[in-house]
């Protein structure tokens, strides 16, 4: 009986650890949401100063891009690229190195084997190190140039085998981050 008590919660945390990226937001209570009908993407706007976006990847851009903008418009919002859109729009990629330490023990070891406590085992630690990579999605209200909503989703940029994953796992992702803007009414 107990085992079956343990085998529950245990099955659980194990497919929760399957998730390949979890997704957090955050939001001004108090901005106009329902009056939120253009978007343009803030590396385009005045108020973005010459700065430059930062792209480092420019395949990874687009698919971001793309994904967003689809979203955006099944949503009802249109692309204003000639007057003052309501929005402006802004992503970042953010990779970091993570570790992961793995340790193989094999034989018998002092006091387990043996009634009397001797025996011989040894144990192997393996370190391996993989890159992490995070999308940090924003959206400001351009006639305050405030913040009003971001959403980042970590892991989606991790574990891309090949183009076809990643066009997979990054439409995902927006999708997901963007399925809470706007948020519910108060």
């Amino acid at each position: 009986m107990r085992l079956k008590t343990l085998a529950i919660p245990l099955a659980l945390a194990a497919l929760a650890g399957c998730a390949p990226y979890s997704i957090r937001y955050d939001y001004d209570s108090h901005a106009p949401y329902a009056g939120y009908k253009t978007f343009d993407w803030y590396a385009k706007s005045a108020k973005a100063n010459g700065k430059s976006d930062g792209v480092q990847n420019p395949i990874m851009d687009r698919r971001v891009r793309g994904a967003v903008e689809r979203e955006l418009a099944a949503k009802g919002l249109r692309m204003e690229k000639t007057g003052e859109p309501d929005v402006l729009i802004t992503y970042y990629p953010v990779y970091r190195q993570g570790t992961v330490y793995t340790t193989t023990t094999v034989g018998p070891h002092y006091g387990w084997w043996r009634p009397w406590g001797y025996g011989v085992g040894a144990s192997f630690t393996e370190a391996r190190t993989f890159r992490e990579g995070s999308i940090i999605l924003e959206i400001v209200d351009n006639k305050t140039n405030q913040l009003v909503w971001q959403a980042v989703a970590e892991g989606a940029l991790t574990g891309l085998d090949d183009p076809e994953d990643a066009e997979h796992q990054v439409g995902k992702a927006v999708h997901e981050m963007l399925s809470r803007f706007p948020p519910p009414a108060h």
